[in-house]
């Protein structure tokens, strides 16, 4: 890719150049002259070049910044699946960790990495596994509960990105020549068991790519500890109903735990699982002020293995949440294809609410959505093909308008598909019930559940999963 842009930049550029990243030349031969800056790189060439050859190598190195975007991307997801694929064939949770923590270092910059687990009977937190850090130095890694920047992360349950920890109160100094520190919690459902930890020697390494990356892998380190605890169970023969649950929380760790707000609208997601653990998901995520992304997939099977594609699922659209809409279906069908056995899909959609008043979606396989508007509920059709059936599937971009007044909701199987007797609770019910309450989505949520559970009985085959979009234009 390197050879190819240089290429071009010559073709467009009269004389010498040079191109640098965070103090380190990528690109070009020319180190002094003037300095063009094009976001996170710096263009030096020398004496006066016409304005509109500085646009054209302007637009160039935005398109070189956004391939090694990508590029960056997908080597971070191919080592997130390798560490996935190593946890769904071992159950040796502390070499998977190992893994975990060597693959953070490859993809994150900075000199000193470590996880952290909390001993709430004791008031400590303990490093369980370090990089970078001297024998002496790691006996200072186990902390009182509440302790430097790790302990407010344990304690408040939110990720810190400190550019300068010498301007930082709550810093806790083990290497003297940290200056910027990411730490981010590791979750088992609403818990908060640990978190992991990245410091380097230069001020304002980390952003919010970074930052991302690490919660990604916070969440896979979550499956990882909790899985070993279960496995430990079943091998001492106490694998109850209550460790189940567990393994469903596991899960619903994915789960955003409030909706964002977004001015003029509701946004609205909940969950109801099952007996066993299902593969329910949703989320949302903001991209910028005036749109935001969501996902509503239903992945196929139950229990651990659902838990696992799931876990794969959210670390995907962690890291791919800013792409096009299209871009981010292929990418996401492409990596289920590749990373997954021929017995599992994922059906779903993945879309994006614009202040507007308009919602663009792609449907891959998944229940029609009802839009709500002018007293009339209708089913919105439409759809593709599942997640990982076939690699190179081309996925279509579809729209609803969504004017003040109006509603969109999306839901799984479990609404509609309920044994009742001899028939499905079936869409003409779900459909009577969202029109009725569209405008305050939770109490549309526990309408379908008590009448679900006048009809069907209390016990559930599949999770059911509502998400709800309001205009209410106030």
């Amino acid at each position: 890719m390197k050879d190819e842009f240089s290429s071009i930049i010559n073709s467009l550029f009269p004389g010498p150049w040079g191109l640098k990243r965070e103090d380190q030349f990528v690109l070009g031969e020319l180190r002094r002259g003037r300095k063009l800056r094009v976001g996170e790189y710096i263009f030096i060439y020398r004496g006066r070049v016409e304005e509109e050859v500085l646009k054209r190598v302007r637009s160039v190195l935005q398109a070189y910044s956004a391939c090694e975007e990508h590029q960056r991307n997908s080597v971070a997801l191919a080592k997130i699946t390798d560490v996935v694929v190593k946890l769904s064939s071992s159950v040796g949770w502390k070499e998977t960790l190992k893994v975990l923590l060597r693959t953070i270092k490859a993809l994150i910059s900075g000199k000193f990495f470590s996880i952290f687990l909390v001993n709430r009977r004791e008031g400590t937190i303990y490093s369980i596994l370090s990089i970078g850090y001297e024998r002496k130095e790691r006996e200072l890694l186990h902390l009182k509960l509440g302790k430097g920047l790790v302990g407010w992360v344990i304690d408040h349950g939110k990720p810190l990105n400190i550019k300068d920890v010498r301007k930082e109160p709550r810093y806790f100094e083990i290497k003297k020549e940290t200056r910027s520190e990411l730490v981010v919690p590791i979750r088992v459902g609403k818990r908060i068991i640990g978190a992991i930890n990245v410091e380097d020697t230069r001020v304002g390494t980390y952003t919010e790519r970074e930052e991302r990356l690490l919660e990604a892998f916070a969440s896979i380190a979550g499956v990882v500890i909790e899985r070993a605890r279960l496995y430990r169970s079943l091998l001492e023969h106490k694998l109850t109903l209550k460790e189940l649950e567990v393994a469903r929380r596991i899960q619903s760790h994915f789960l955003p735990k409030k909706m964002p707000r977004f001015k003029g609208f509701r946004l609205y997601g909940r969950t109801i699982p099952a007996r066993v653990v299902g593969g329910d998901y949703f989320n949302f995520f903001r991209r910028g002020r005036d749109e935001v992304l969501f996902v509503l997939a239903d992945v196929s099977g139950k229990g651990i293995p659902a838990a696992l594609l799931t876990s794969f699922l959210h670390s995907a659209m962690v890291i791919f949440r800013k792409e096009p809409l299209l871009e981010l279906a292929s990418r996401l069908n492409h990596l289920i294809y590749s990373q997954t056995e021929a017995n599992q899909f994922v059906t779903g959609i993945v879309g994006e609410i614009l202040r507007e008043g308009r919602v663009r979606y792609v449907n891959f396989g998944h229940n029609y959505p009802v839009l709500i508007g002018r007293g009339r509920a209708e089913l919105v059709e439409g759809s593709d093909l599942v997640l990982g059936i076939k690699p190179d599937y081309e996925y279509t971009l579809r729209e609803v308008e969504l004017p003040p007044g109006s509603a969109l909701y999306l839901y799984t199987d479990g609404a509609v598909e309920e044994s009742c007797g001899r028939e499905e609770f079936g869409i003409e019910r779900l459909r009577e019930i969202l029109l009725g309450n569209w405008e305050e989505p939770a109490k549309a949520m526990r309408v379908l559940l008590n009448e679900m559970n006048r009809r069907c009985g209390r016990e559930r085959d599949d999770d059911i999963t509502l998400l709800g979009v309001v205009h209410a234009g106030d």
